[in-house]
């Protein structure tokens, strides 16, 4: 994706792009920089002060003038304290806000594209960007733009000042202004260029970690932790080489700055010394002065430092711009269309075409089918026939690429997602649950759900036994996606949390294909209560899950082959017929026949 942030409006883009969201905080803002302005006129004020108490002290010898004027001092800097404090504080305040915005507006962006989007990108990269990029906006919020006012203002105001008190010595301190432009353009192309790249090989390095934590049994399993250490080692040994160039060229970058600076200071001194010794300037206006010049290069050094966060802020920027501005795959409707009230369920395939990019093959090729009301439709066929395909597009995981698919008669293209998605209820191959309590993850399905509710909901889906087996009983801790519970109570909790959704369509996808015989029994029991009244798609590679169902379809190469019940099947599609035989060859060879329903 071309840079939406950098190359459109520059360096300072991303504050262009973050001004809308300062917008709220105006007022502290306005207040923040009027407390800088005034304490940086009474850092400005400072070296006249200074040169009055000398040239009291030397040329007055009055040491009622000197006490006054320490006084003075003393005061000043008292209130400036007050003053920083009061403007760091506003200043935090905004970056503080403006920044957990910044992380809730891009996590409501991810969290509404669709699954085909996080299929082609890292989770750990994305959780990166909401962590250390949004960080590395928010110290440029919190102390950059502060800084850079101030020192803007430093820098202006000391020339002012110095050009007032002695143009010839102005003329002195101002030529390291050129140099100082020059070494900040040269090295901050190359502070941006590491910045961007240690972002990148940081996102690498937590997503590989995220990856490895989350599948952890699997890394041990096959002894690879050693593999994978030194895998991550590599990224993060990736991310120090580049950090120490980035070092480098920011010290290269300091560094050639101070020097210039204070290589002008040392001419000014020079200089100012020669005129204080002809008598053509007091010894306290050249202090000021020196002190002027000082603030004029700790202004320029300062510039300087920040040019290099702005290299690094404009690179996370654009990562987090390119996130935010990434168009949904899936868009809502502009005039969103009902569901029928009451809703029967009645789900319709019309010649739907479906591949997941446009140079990739079809998936689905002219699907025609119609699922009528509380109908149990199972859709079987070889692995890669499209049969979840098919399914995901009834709740809008994936639009179809041609044809229609709808709901008692309303295209669900038409449908605003939410509604859409409340009539549908999924029960995955591998449930997800949520790192949280069992109670936490049931109520996933309805958050209002009193007790009672959810306890029948669990009872229904045949869980409540072996919730109640646990010493916190619906508060016992499941841990990192249901780690410390079996397949077949993840996948019962999957079921409960379906009941307390009460959804009209059911998707079925392999619900009990991984489960061992005994987990088997209880979760098809729990489907099969589950399924009552409902409109049913079940997907399936066990035959013996849906002989009962009240309509096969066997999908084969992305069309429909053939579509009956179990026994009309086995006479006219030859895919149905071989996909029995493999899965009952044990049963067909033995004496005894293969009850109903049976699993081999």
């Amino acid at each position: 994706m071309p840079d939406s942030t950098t190359s459109r409006t520059g360096k300072l883009g991303f504050l262009r792009r973050l001004a809308p969201r300062l917008r709220p905080w105006r007022s502290r803002l306005v207040l923040a920089g009027v407390l800088i302005v005034v304490t940086s006129v009474i850092s400005l004020a400072f070296p006249l002060v200074v040169r009055e108490l000398l040239d009291a002290a030397f040329l007055e010898s009055s040491m009622g003038t000197l006490d006054r004027i320490a006084l003075f001092l003393l005061g000043l800097f008292a209130v400036q304290a007050v003053l920083n404090f009061a403007q760091s504080y506003l200043t935090a305040s905004v970056s503080e806000n403006v920044v957990a915005e910044l992380r809730i507006e891009l996590f409501d962006a991810l969290v509404g594209q669709s699954p085909g989007f996080f299929a082609r990108r890292r989770v750990g990269e994305l959780s990166s960007r909401l962590a250390s990029d949004v960080g590395v906006l928010q110290q440029v919020l919190r102390f950059g733009v502060p800084e850079l006012v101030r020192q803007g203002l430093f820098l202006v105001g000391a020339l002012v000042l110095v050009t007032a008190t002695n143009p010839r010595l102005t003329l002195v301190t101002l030529t390291a202004v050129p140099v100082a432009i020059l070494v900040g353009w040269l090295f901050g192309r190359r502070v941006r260029r590491y910045s961007t790249g240690i972002q990148d090989t940081l996102a690498t390095a937590v997503a590989r970690a995220e990856q490895v934590f989350t599948q952890i049994r699997t890394v041990q399993s096959f002894n690879r932790e050693r593999w994978e250490a030194e895998a991550f080692a590599r990224e993060i040994g990736s991310t120090r080489d580049q950090g120490l160039q980035r070092a480098v060229a920011r010290a290269g970058l300091t560094g050639a700055v101070t020097f210039a600076a204070f290589g002008a200071i040392v001419a000014v001194l020079w200089q100012g010394g020669r005129l204080v010794l002809a008598g053509d300037l007091t010894a306290g206006t050249l202090v000021a002065f020196l002190l002027y010049a000082v603030t004029i290069a700790g202004a320029i050094t300062s510039l300087a430092g920040f040019w290099g966060n702005i290299q690094e802020a404009s690179g996370a920027a654009q990562r987090l711009f390119e996130l935010l501005d990434h168009p949904r795959e899936l868009d809502e409707p502009a005039s969103p269309r009902p569901l029928p009230r009451p809703l029967d369920g009645s789900v319709r395939f019309d010649r739907v075409f479906f591949r997941y990019a446009d140079d990739q093959p079809w998936v689905l090729e002219g699907v025609d089918l119609d699922i009528h009301s509380g109908q149990q439709v199972a859709l079987v066929g070889p692995s890669g026939a499209g049969k979840s395909t098919l399914a995901a597009l009834i709740p809008r995981f994936f639009d179809s690429s041609r044809g229609t698919v709808s709901i008692d008669g309303v295209p669900v293209r038409e449908v605003a997602l939410e509604e859409l998605r409340a009539a549908i209820g999924v029960v995955p191959q591998e449930p997800m649950l949520f790192a949280g309590t069992i109670r936490d993850n049931l109520l996933y399905g309805d958050p209002d759900a009193s007790p009672e509710q959810v306890e029948e909901a669990a009872r229904r889906a045949h869980a409540h036994e072996f919730i109640s087996g646990f010493p916190d009983g619906y508060d016992q801790w499941v841990g990192e996606r249901g780690i410390t519970l079996s397949g077949g109570q993840r996948q019962r909790l999957a079921i409960a949390r379906v009941f307390l959704k009460r959804p009209r369509i059911l998707i079925l996808d392999e619900a009990s294909s991984s489960l061992d015989a005994e987990s088997e029994h209880l979760v098809q029991d729990a489907l099969q209560e589950l399924m009552k009244g409902r409109t049913t798609l079940v997907i399936a590679h066990r035959l013996s899950t849906v002989i009962r169902a009240d309509r096969i379809v066997v999908l084969d190469g992305g069309a429909i082959e053939a579509r009956g019940t179990h026994a009309e099947l086995l006479d006219r599609s030859a895919v149905y017929a071989r996909l029995y035989r493999r899965q009952f060859a044990d049963a067909l060879a033995g004496s005894a026949p293969l009850a109903d329903g049976e699993s081999p």
